[in-house]
């Protein structure tokens, strides 16, 4: 063969390969949401009525340990929990975990969304993402002119 060829045959097993990875790692999704997808069952039963953006999953395992899981790979901003169960905000979503039958259910949502409807159990913990509220500009008096 000659040399021109062997450029061609290589050409197209890298194009080959970026594929393969592509589709990889697209379809394996990134994320606390493609964890819990991949790692636990899906109960679409068990979605909250009336929020198109919840995905409810289950676990065997109590709510402490599912939550280590998931922290272990996606460390949250922010996590509280209480004798309700354990909750995880991350920058656009939320992973709430609360006991269920045997084991655990765990609810994926928007971050907003999940802070109005858990405000009494995380109102406390989650707040701004940087410090002092400096996404806001009513800090006081001279502040952020």
């Amino acid at each position: 063969m000659k040399p021109r060829y062997w450029f061609v045959i290589a050409a197209l097993a890298a194009v080959l390969a970026l594929i393969v990875g592509l589709v990889m790692i697209f379809s394996t999704g990134s994320g606390p949401r493609g964890y819990v997808a991949h790692h636990y069952t899906r109960a679409a039963q068990l979605d909250i009525a009336g929020d198109d953006d919840n995905e409810a999953y289950t676990s065997p395992k109590p709510p402490s340990v599912v939550a280590t899981e998931i922290t272990r790979k996606w460390r949250p901003q922010s996590q509280s929990a209480d004798s309700s169960g354990v909750y995880l905000r991350y920058s656009g979503d939320a992973v709430i975990i609360q006991p269920h039958q045997r084991g655990s259910v765990i609810h994926l949502m928007d971050a907003d969304r999940a802070y109005r409807r858990y405000h009494s159990h995380v109102g406390h913990v989650w707040g701004w993402t940087s410090t002092h509220g400096e996404s806001f500009r009513g800090r006081g008096p001279g502040a952020g002119k």
